[in-house]
């Protein structure tokens, strides 16, 4: 899939290839091939990555090559030569994965949630223990109003991986989504004590602190999130709202005296904030 290219270069123009790289010698392996063509497409040169995965399929017509060339395609928006070679990948290779899950990505990106959702369920039907497929199957039941199935994948994928905060954390939305604010807590409590530097999880566990009564709690958190981030000033105006809640008018207005700089972005975050407050879905 896609993002197993992070370090792409994007911008219009690729980096031209040195002296070297135009005198490699052609391969004579798939592997080879492969190895070329993505060096090409990280530093932009996407059709002849395309020109090399075509080789290596060519020399080895299997799930690897075909999938690498589809993303390949994707990647240059040639989607509907993408959706061929993820067939053809599953064709060589019914037991793999990967391919729907490119595939998967494909309907995504044209917003035909219900296919992408069919797709995302086969790849974990084949690779069960995947708890990155599990996260993106959930995102397309999202799409298709299927929230039950999306808490289903998330928590599979918790289990699969309790030490990663980011699947805790998706998985809190989830539950705060479908107005389950105690299971929001936990499954959110859990993300903060794995990643206890990040600010935002601490907010967004203080925000579902406060939808679900506990006051105490979300001052203590936005308290650490100010501490970690003292120049967020929208911290300061949701902490001042806690207060206000809890019936502590001076501690509110020196919050909100505190923040009263805060720009037009961060006043934005404070009015969803209070929108979520009211049961909207973030």
């Amino acid at each position: 899939m896609l993002p197993k290219f992070p370090l792409v270069n994007i911008s219009r123009q690729p980096i031209p290839e040195t002296e070297n790289e135009k005198h490699v010698p052609e391969p004579t392996t798939a592997d080879g091939n492969k190895q070329l063509a993505e060096n090409h497409l990280v530093k932009g040169r996407v059709h002849a990555a395309i020109t090399r995965y075509k080789k290596a399929a060519r020399m080895e017509n299997n799930a690897e090559h075909r999938t690498d060339l589809g993303d390949a395609y994707a990647f240059a928006e040639l989607s509907n030569k993408a959706v061929q070679q993820y067939r053809q990948a599953m064709k060589v290779s019914p037991e793999s994965s990967e391919p729907h899950a490119s595939l998967a990505e494909v309907y995504m990106r044209f917003g035909r949630w219900q296919l992408a959702a069919k797709e995302y369920g086969l790849a974990v039907e084949l690779s069960p223990e995947n708890a990155f497929y599990r996260f993106k199957y959930a995102g397309a039941c999202v799409k298709t109003q299927n929230l039950d199935q999306a808490i289903i994948q998330m928590e599979a994928a918790v289990r699969i991986l309790p030490r990663d905060s980011f699947y805790h954390f998706e998985l809190a939305n989830l539950y705060a989504d479908a107005l389950l604010d105690l299971e929001a807590v936990g499954a959110m409590e859990q993300a903060v004590a794995l990643c206890p530097e990040d600010d935002y999880y601490a907010v967004r566990l203080g925000m579902v602190c406060a939808r679900s009564g506990q006051l105490e709690r979300a001052a203590e958190v936005y308290r650490a999130a100010i501490v970690i981030a003292p120049t967020k000033l929208s911290y300061r105006f949701l902490l001042g709202d806690v207060y206000q809640l809890q019936g502590f008018e001076s501690r509110a207005d020196l919050n909100y005296e505190e923040a009263k700089e805060i720009d037009d972005y961060e006043a934005d975050f404070v009015r969803r904030v209070r929108r979520f407050m009211l049961g909207e879905k973030w």
